[in-house]
Parts: structure tokens; C-alpha cells; sequence
């Protein structure tokens, strides 16, 4: 036997673990598609995670400590701030965040909730902008939609494609409206509760649909959501007061929510139009109850909650319902 005849006989090295990670890891650009979503080998870089279990527990947090550096002149309204910051949480997270001009409808969104942010802050601490805020209602429907629809108006859209654009800017100003106008008269408990149902809905509708990164980044909406009422429910039963709902929430999260809507409309095929219809009616829900809304006490707010919860959630459910129905038959 050779002296080399033993170093022959050993198998070859194998590759290394960063080597088969590089070969095996998609692109920066399918991590967060509006299709399927790419599995992450970790939890820390799960798309659930990233986008639902991250935005919750932050929003969770910072609309505590928000509520309590604030104090209690502009601590309720502030706490608000949690809602978006969950769902920016989940932008940054997953890489979804792309520098400007973006060149992805999912990139655009992210600048719109940021100018949705600056609006809100601008009508919650001026008077002198207050003004501003109802032609604000009607056009930032119309920016939204416009810049996420740009390539298809581009191209030369049908009669039936811009009909369908008008319908959604007039939907969406509608909802953005009403959404305000109930949340002023019910409380910051009621307008987060929608929010966080409306949110629930449009992410359902757009997980059946097969837009996957769409229906995370509406769950991020959810979630943020959730958090935040979570303190106004404690606030309310610790003090018995329901808290406000100005013009940063719905703004910044219901605008949120609208542009998710928006880029639903201008980019998934599969999109059930009348299940986001059916969304369009949850500001409506508390309508035959206006009665309840002029008792400002622990006991009417509670009431109120759960008529939002039980009359919003059947509505939420019935959206998805109908867009699992819409795809299988």
C-alpha cells in the first residue's frame, strides 16, 4: 500500500451549510410576492411571523407605553400610532420595503401608508387643518388608487376596467368616511374592532384568492388592530371611558387597510369584488343603534363592543364565505 493509498480512500468533503443555503434560498424578490409566499427555513424569518405574530406584539407594547407617555390628554389618541407601527413592523420585517420610486405595487403601498400617517398626525394635532380633512376623505381614495392602477392606465384600460376603478375609489371613500363618522360616535373600542374585523375579512378574502403576501400584510392590519383594542377594553373597564377615535386611525389604519384593498382589486385576478362589497358595510353595522351611542357609560360601551363583534364578524365571515364560494364554483 502506497503512502497515499489512505488518503485516497476518504469520501470526499461535504458542502458546507452556507453553500447549500445560498444554492437553496429564493430571491430577494419572491420572498413576499403577490402569490404564494416562500418558506423560511426559521421562525424569525417565517412570513406568519413576520407579518402577524411581530406586528401583534408590538403594537401590543407600544400602545401601552404610548398611552402612558402620552398622559391623558394625548396619550388615547397617540396609543393609535400602535396600529400602523405594527403594520410598518411587518414592511420592514420582510423586506417588503423598497426604496423610492418603488417599482412593486406591495412597495407602493408602503409610501401611501406613510403619507396615510402624515395625514392623520396633521388632522389630530392642527385646528387649522381641520378644514382639509373631508377633502382629504375623497382624495386619498384617489391617489391611492390611481398611482397603484398607473401601469393599467398606461396601457389603455377598458370601459369595464374603469368603471370598475370608479367604483372602487367611490367604495373606498365611502368606507374611509363612514368608517370615521362611526368610530367619532362610538368610541376608539368599536373603531378598533372594525378595523381589526375589516382587516380580517380583506386578509381571508385574499388567502382564498392565492394572494398570500396580500392577505399577510392585511392580517398585519388585524392584529395591530387587535392589540391596540386590547387597552382601550382595559381602559374601559378599569375607567369606564370608551376613549376617542380621531383622524390619526382612521387614517393611518383604515388607510392602511384601503390601499391592501386597492392593490387586491388593481393586481389579483382571483379577488372576489363582492366579498370586499360586503366589507363596505361594516362602518354600517351600528346604524339602527344610534340610540346606545349617546350613553357614555361602562355598560353601553360594552354593549356596543359586542354588537360590532357579533353584527362585524358575521359580516367579515360572510365576505369570506363568499369568496371561498366565488373560487370553488
Amino acid at each position: 500500500m502506497g503512502p497515499g493509498a489512505g488518503l485516497q480512500q476518504r469520501p470526499p468533503p461535504a458542502p458546507s451549510l452556507s453553500a447549500c443555503q445560498c444554492r437553496r434560498a429564493p430571491a430577494p424578490a419572491a420572498l413576499f410576492d403577490l402569490g404564494r409566499s416562500a418558506i423560511h427555513p426559521t421562525i424569525l424569518n417565517d412570513p406568519v411571523f413576520e407579518t402577524v405574530i411581530a406586528p401583534f406584539a408590538v403594537s401590543l407594547v407600544l400602545a401601552g407605553l404610548l398611552r402612558l407617555s402620552g398622559g391623558p390628554k394625548r396619550g388615547p389618541a397617540m396609543m393609535s400610532l400602535s396600529i400602523v407601527a405594527g403594520v410598518i413592523v411587518a414592511f420592514l420585517l420582510s423586506g417588503a420595503a423598497e426604496p423610492f420610486p418603488p417599482a412593486t405595487g406591495l412597495g407602493k403601498t408602503f409610501y401611501l401608508i406613510a403619507a396615510a400617517v402624515l395625514l392623520g398626525m396633521v388632522f389630530e394635532l392642527s385646528y387649522l387643518a381641520k378644514p382639509a380633512e373631508e377633502p382629504a376623505l375623497i382624495g386619498f381614495p384617489l391617489v391611492a388608487l390611481v398611482w397603484l392602477a398607473w401601469p393599467k392606465l398606461m396601457v389603455g384600460p377598458g370601459a369595464g376596467e374603469i368603471l370598475l376603478l370608479l367604483a372602487a375609489w367611490v367604495g373606498g371613500t365611502v368606507w374611509l368616511a363612514r368608517f370615521r363618522s362611526m368610530a367619532a360616535q362610538a368610541g376608539s373600542l368599536p373603531g378598533g374592532l372594525l378595523l381589526c374585523l375589516a382587516g380580517g375579512g380583506a386578509a381571508g378574502t385574499a388567502l382564498i384568492a392565492d394572494a398570500v403576501a396580500l392577505g399577510l400584510f392585511a392580517a398585519a392590519v388585524a392584529v395591530s388592530a387587535l392589540g391596540f383594542v386590547l387597552w382601550r377594553l382595559a381602559a374601559l373597564m378599569l375607567m369606564g371611558s370608551p376613549g376617542s377615535f380621531g383622524p390619526l386611525p382612521v387614517f393611518s389604519g383604515g388607510g392602511a387597510l384601503l390601499v391592501f384593498v386597492y392593490l387586491m382589486i388593481v393586481q389579483v385576478p382571483k379577488i372576489s369584488l363582492w366579498a370586499l362589497l360586503v366589507l363596505v358595510l361594516l362602518p354600517f353595522v351600528l346604524l339602527p343603534f344610534k340610540r346606545l351611542l349617546l350613553f357614555d357609560t361602562t355598560a353601553s360601551g360594552l354593549i356596543t363592543a359586542v354588537l360590532v363583534s357579533v353584527l362585524g364578524g358575521s359580516l367579515a365571515a360572510a365576505a369570506v364565505g363568499i369568496a371561498f364560494l366565488s373560487v370553488t364554483s
